[in-house]
């Protein structure tokens, strides 16, 4: 059936504004149909607030999600490993192109690890209580509360994850660098320069040495 012939069945052209009442079945149609388009404009509307919404939850700011928390055994949490095995892997990449430096090896050390700073929803409460003793004497106290909850972010389907707003790379405490030609004074100066200016650290903490044949 045609769209226009569909049209003329269920509105034909003499309808009441020409006098000519609706059929209960014409009134029927016309009200599943506006059921129908008021249901279409309700999902829309569920659909479009399921987005990502914030909201906070009772999680200690010093939780595993922080990166100054260490796993056992003295080892590194797997942002922090990543980072010192991409600066070794970078360090070593550009120094082995220094001329007379030949084959190099770099390790790098850290004095803190990789750390997130979570959103927080900060709330206080302050106290004041006056108190006076049996001879008349006043005392003020004042007493504050402060309850710190970390934003979480509600994403559906996706899971729940804390709003970070920085990460905070770890601080380098060292560099040890071990080269075929840190025996010649000249070269070793450059190698430590170099490393000095790449990641921004003093010279006593660079410390290269020959590699033994």
């Amino acid at each position: 059936m045609q769209l226009r012939d569909l049209w003329d069945k269920w509105w034909p052209e003499k309808t009441e504004r020409s006098g000519v009442p609706l059929t209960d079945q014409q009134r029927r149609f016309t009200g599943f149909l506006l059921i129908l388009i008021l249901a279409a404009a309700l999902m829309l509307q569920v659909t479009s607030q399921r987005g990502a919404s914030p909201v906070t939850s009772p999680l200690s700011s010093s939780d595993s999600l922080n990166g100054d928390a260490e796993p056992a055994l003295g080892g590194r949490s797997a942002s922090s490993s990543n980072y010192e095995e991409e600066i070794e892997r970078k360090l070593a990449a550009i120094l082995s192109r220094i001329e007379g430096v030949g084959s190099v090896e770099v390790m790098v050390t850290f004095s803190t690890g990789s750390r997130l700073e979570l959103a927080q929803d900060v709330n206080g409460d302050e106290t004041v209580t006056e108190e006076t003793d049996t001879q008349g004497g006043k005392r003020r106290v004042v007493s504050q509360r402060w309850n710190e909850k970390v934003v979480i972010l509600r994403e559906g389907q996706r899971g729940d994850s804390p709003i970070i707003l920085a990460e905070h790379r770890p601080v380098v405490a060292g560099v040890l660098v071990v080269a075929d030609g840190a025996k010649d004074p000249g070269i070793r100066l450059l190698i430590s320069r170099a490393v000095e200016t790449a990641i921004d650290i003093p010279s006593h903490r660079v410390t290269v040495v020959p590699r033994k044949k």
